[in-house]
């Protein structure tokens, strides 16, 4: 679980909550539970599921977090299923 350590991933209700580094800026972002099953394939939403789904879609959350990065948002910002296609 190495993406997870390294982002201090943890869940949030039926989401996952993470912090990023990006250029030098430290964000956080939340990727929802609905995301993770569909998309990455978390069984359902037990925490073990999210994150072990989180953790196999590890490029594609990096990769959506770089698109994503500087919107502006107060707290976390969402990843959601368009972020992804």
């Amino acid at each position: 679980m190495k993406f997870t350590k390294a982002t201090e991933a943890k869940t949030q209700g039926d989401a996952i909550v993470f912090n990023m580094e990006l250029n030098g800026v430290v964000r956080q972002f939340e990727i929802s539970g609905d995301v993770l099953r569909r998309r990455f394939g978390a069984a359902d939403d037990t925490a073990v599921e999210l994150l072990k789904a989180f953790e196999s879609g590890a490029d594609s959350v990096r990769d959506a977090a770089q698109r994503v990065r500087s919107v502006p948002a107060e707290g976390s910002i969402q990843l959601g299923a368009g972020d992804f296609s």
